[in-house]
């Protein structure tokens, strides 16, 4: 009986082809927009999370101001760094500097992210430290030493590609490529050079009381967010500050990794729910469709229900060309979604962002095919039940 039900939808399907194709535009619009969106946003929660694994979940933060690349800030000073040192739980504490600096290479001169790290004496490496990982050469460890990021050996910010040993000159001062840094996913972090702290200092013009950056290790068995409240205590005293007067911000990698999943998912929302727009359309026009098919077919219905057929047998009989329908928008819509996040995904890497990508796990295939039902089966429902009421007499006797 079924699999009658399913020959007549198809029937239908087959001498309406275009009133079908138009019904399911909003449909497949709708969804292809959800699941792209969803599966982009999902991809770039996946990237940042790697790159905060890769820097490590002991990581504690801290900065001047209102955090990011806010210059204008009070600067962090020794003072403070000698405070953050001493605290129980601490296990190191690292500092870094950074400035919009003239780099020439060759004849060319761009302004670019130079960073001055720290490279004294550790029991971690760069990449444990800030998570600046070289894939090609050395890290930095003498004056003069230079690391690039994958736009400079990649021929991305000029053009000739920096290699190991070529020379370049940071506010007409010399340094020498020692290493090459691993694609971090975006422009301005992929053009960045890192050279050591002194060198900065130098370069820069700054003393080593004009901190921008300090990176905290903690050590095994203490929680980074009690070691953050320590830092925020000993800062204010350091500082002379009451607590709601804080001139510094105190982050955990969680705390960072949270942020940026909650904006992530605001965007998210607030796209799909434009989105949604398409598929509200789409269920409108199921419903219209539909309507349409039960007064095309109501001396159908007569017949049907004069030879046997039950109310319960016309309704099925809708309800499953509406659901059909949403299914097969439903289908072209992940196809069409697919596609459109893997191309926006590639269009986003080759403009430097490899930060974009799309992933597709197996619960957002099969919950956008179900949605996509239940939007054609409930845009369904009104119709089917308005035929399944008709009276055989009734429908016989409709012209």
């Amino acid at each position: 009986m079924l699999a009658d039900y399913f020959k007549l939808a198809y029937g239908t399907f087959v001498h309406q082809k275009k009133r079908t194709f138009l019904t399911l535009i909003g449909i497949f619009i709708g969804i292809a927009a959800v699941v792209s969106l969803i599966s982009l946003g999902q991809g770039m929660k996946y990237e940042i999370d790697k790159q905060f694994q890769a820097l490590g979940s002991n990581k504690v933060f801290v900065q001047p101001g209102g955090g990011g690349f806010d210059l204008s800030s009070n600067k962090l000073t020794q003072k403070d760094l000698q405070a953050v040192k001493s605290i129980q739980g601490v296990d190191e504490a690292k500092v870094a500097v950074f400035k919009i600096a003239q780099v020439k290479f060759g004849k060319e001169t761009v302004y670019t992210w130079v960073i001055g790290l720290d490279t004294g004496k550790s029991k971690y490496t760069l990449s444990e430290d800030y998570g600046m990982k070289v894939v090609e050469g050395r890290e930095i460890a003498d004056s003069g030493d230079a690391m690039v990021g994958y736009e400079i050996w990649n021929s991305g910010l000029f053009d000739k590609a920096a290699s190991i040993g070529d020379r370049i000159k940071i506010e007409g001062k010399k340094f020498k490529i020692v290493g090459n840094v691993e694609r971090r996913g975006n422009p301005q972090d992929d053009s960045q050079i890192e050279i050591t702290f002194d060198d900065a200092l130098d370069a820069f013009d700054l003393t080593e009381d004009d901190l921008d950056y300090i990176f905290v290790t903690v050590k095994d068995g203490s929680r980074p967010s009690d070691i953050a409240e320590k830092i925020k205590k000993a800062l204010r005293k350091t500082r002379d500050l009451e607590e709601g007067d804080e001139d510094f911000v105190v982050q955990t990698s969680e705390e960072l990794i949270e942020a940026f999943g909650t904006i992530l998912t605001i965007i998210q929302i607030v796209l799909i729910s434009i989105a949604g727009i398409s598929l509200l359309v789409g269920g409108v026009n199921i419903t219209n469709t539909m309507y349409t098919s039960v007064l095309e077919r109501t001396n159908e219905i007569g017949i049907m229900k004069a030879i046997g057929a039950r109310n319960r047998d016309i309704f099925l009989i809708f309800l499953i060309e509406s659901g059909i329908l949403g299914v097969v928008g439903g289908v072209i819509g992940i196809a069409a979604g697919i596609g459109l996040s893997k191309l926006v995904a590639f269009g986003a890497a080759a403009g430097g962002y490899s930060i974009i990508s799309a992933i597709f796990p197996w619960y957002l295939i099969s919950g956008a095919l179900a949605f996509a039902f239940f939007v054609g089966a409930l845009a369904g429902t009104l119709p089917a039940i308005q035929a399944s009421k008709l009276k055989p007499v009734d429908a016989l006797r409709y012209e």
